[in-house]
């Protein structure tokens, strides 16, 4: 190849390049000139959030079937407490269920409150309850029967409760932004409850076979119906 051909096949090869870009320039632009308004990028990210469900019946429903739950699990914690001779943590069991049901407080303050006193008192339960040296009083026992009504209520509620509470937090998971207009601070607790479910969970079982071995009134008919719940 010549010095002319050499110079030749360059200048096309830069034609070429030049004419390839100028291609695609106008597609972009054509792209961008689309959108009437720039603002409508924004707005299309924002809307790609996940479906706006209606979380504020959701949240009544749920609400309700919590406070159900804890009341129950509360006066539970609060008898046994007392059996154990844990009168200061049994005092503030108290406030708490009180607190609960004060209509001046916010569900996202109750729900706080709720679940931090009654872990909290489980972890106390549990603690009493291997405490070998510790022998249970006629009435401590009677005080431990009388929590058994008020436990195979709580857990019944907490069967009600799991699923309802799944779908809440696959909810606020799907759109955060939704969650936190619809119902504020809740959007931050409420995947807290699986959690405290557990706990629940794991304290009512040792509850309930501290029952039998003691021979506490009405322990085996509780048994048989968490056995029924599956927990």
């Amino acid at each position: 190849m010549n010095k002319v051909k050499f110079i030749k096949v360059i200048i096309v090869t830069i034609t070429l390049y030049f004419l390839s870009t100028l291609y695609i320039v106008p597609a972009s632009a054509i792209t961008l000139k689309s959108l009437k308004n720039p603002a409508d990028l924004f707005k299309k990210k924002k809307d790609s959030g996940g479906e706006k469900v209606d979380l504020k019946n959701a949240k009544t429903a749920l609400m309700a079937l919590f406070y159900e739950s804890s009341n129950n699990y509360l006066m539970a914690q609060e008898l046994l407490l007392i059996a154990y001779g844990k009168n200061t943590e049994a005092a503030q069991v108290t406030e708490a269920i009180a607190y609960a049901k004060d209509s001046g407080v916010s569900d996202s303050k109750k729900l706080k409150n709720s679940m931090k006193v009654t872990t909290k008192a489980s972890k106390s339960i549990e603690t009493s309850m291997k405490d070998e040296s510790f022998k249970l009083s006629v009435e401590g026992k009677a005080n431990y029967a009388k929590s058994l009504p008020f436990l195979g209520r709580g857990l019944i509620g907490t069967m009600k409760l799991r699923p309802e509470t799944q779908n809440m937090i696959a909810n606020i998971q799907s759109n955060p932004m939704n969650a936190i207009t619809q119902i504020g601070g809740l959007s931050r607790i409420i995947p807290n409850i699986p959690g405290y479910i557990t706990t629940l969970t794991k304290t009512s079982k040792l509850v309930i076979s501290g029952a039998k071995a003691k021979k506490i009134e009405g322990a085996d008919n509780l048994d048989s119906e968490m056995d029924a719940l599956a927990l």
